[in-house]
């Protein structure tokens, strides 16, 4: 009852360790949860719609005709950024860019068929940056002029605002920095569509909202650390103490003499094991097994060497058991019990043959057998599917009945009881 008490007491700390660990995890989490919702909150709100809403703007401003378009299309990339048309637009985009973090305005169409050129499959056609400084880096090995800078692959925002007409956003990576790209649809001065205006910015202010809650982030790490702390005490604690508590059960469990399991823990696993075949409709199979003619070894070699031939019998089953899966108890005296969990009856009596014959095979002396010059063994076995018909007592009767018959038709055998 008190070591009943005692692993209660430690399932109950058991308990209590799992919601320190949950709790561990929520605030974590939330941490997590919290900082990138107020961040993508942020592009999302600001930074993200304030995009779309200068993209609109300077959309619904800006005259195209559909002549200007078919010129702006027929120019090299030189050429566009030396025309009016492009100078025009970039002193009215950089107007813009002078009080903001945007980097680039830009008008981009579709090409189709023949027009592809470089492998690419859309034009700038006005071409706006906040600096020359700017366009020079973005340039890199190319020339400042070089005519493949004007021309790039639809991304997946332009395809889908292109498909919809719907204007819309997407944060990404840039040469390291984060950078929110917003699309439009664009359409010349006669109402015809001819691609998207959009508007690139370094998201400069993301840094900044980082920062603002990085003392909040902080507290939180840090009462999550101390929280982890103690769990991870607690849990070295409850491992120390469940570690006891089982070799402390394993000890009590085991038979001081033949070191398999005895006869206490035979009854809490044989409720354990016939519970769990009948649940999962399985066989389980018993074994009893007498020493034959024990006590005339006893009366004249003594307890002492009997205790050795104990010893030898209990490692013979075990060895043998343990090729089924089999759970060997001492039940008393000179019995021995084993449990073959999912094992049927012809198994059973096979390996029950088996157990029988490495007996003999040992050849353990007993001049004073009546039977032969070795030790031997009676053994019963049966077999069964849990039901409701038949309960743990009978069950273990029929195999003790087995047992009977073993021993009353010349011993060293085997016999079986089939329910």
């Amino acid at each position: 009852m008190a070591e009943e008490l005692s692993l209660k007491k430690y399932d109950n700390i058991k308990f209590y360790f799992k919601i320190l660990i949950a709790l561990w995890f929520v605030v974590f989490l939330s941490v997590i949860i919290y900082s990138n919702y107020e961040i993508n909150f942020y592009v999302k709100d600001e930074v993200g719609s304030n995009a779309i809403i200068l993209a609109t703007y300077i959309a619904n401003s800006l005259k195209i005709s559909n002549e200007d378009y078919l010129f702006l299309k027929s120019l090299t990339f030189k050429e566009l950024l030396e025309s009016e048309i492009n100078k025009d637009f970039e002193e009215m985009a950089r107007t813009v860019m002078d009080v903001s973090n945007y980097k680039y305005i830009y008008i981009i169409s579709r090409l189709e068929g023949s027009e592809k050129k470089y492998n690419n499959d859309v034009i700038y056609l006005l071409d706006a940056v906040d600096s020359v400084k700017t366009r020079r880096e973005d340039a890199e090995d190319k020339n400042y002029y070089d005519d493949e800078i004007r021309y790039d692959i639809a991304d997946e925002l332009f395809k889908e605002v292109e498909k919809t007409k719907i204007p819309s956003y997407k944060v990404d990576k840039y040469k390291g920095a984060e950078r929110v790209y917003a699309y439009v649809p664009f359409y010349t001065v006669e109402g015809n569509y001819i691609g998207l205006l959009g508007v690139d910015t370094d998201v400069y202010e993301l840094g900044k909202i980082r920062e603002r809650y990085v003392p909040l982030i902080t507290v939180y790490i840090v009462i999550n650390l101390m929280i982890g702390l103690i769990a991870f005490a607690l849990y070295r604690y409850m491992r120390k103490v469940h570690n006891d508590l089982k070799k402390e059960r394993h000890l009590s469990g085991i038979d001081e003499l033949t070191h398999v399991f005895n006869r206490r823990k035979f009854n809490e696993l044989f409720i354990e094991l016939w519970e769990q075949a009948k649940e999962e409709k399985q066989n389980i199979s018993i074994m009893l097994i007498d020493l034959d003619y024990f006590k005339e070894f006893n009366d004249n070699y003594g307890h002492s060497a009997g205790d050795v031939m104990l010893k030898n019998i209990g490692e013979i089953l075990e060895k043998e058991s343990s090729k089924y899966g089999g759970y060997v108890f001492r039940y008393g005296g000179d019995e021995f019990v084993i449990l073959f969990p999912d094992l049927n009856i012809i198994q059973g009596e096979e390996v029950g043959n088996t157990i029988l014959k490495a007996i003999n095979d040992a050849k353990l002396e007993h001049p004073y057998s009546p039977i032969g010059k070795v030790q031997t063994v009676s053994i019963g076995v049966t077999s069964t599917i849990p039901k409701d018909e038949i309960n743990i007592k009978e069950f273990f009767n029929y195999a003790d009945t087995a047992l009977y018959l073993s021993k009353r038709y010349g011993r060293n055998r085997v016999s079986v009881w089939k329910i």
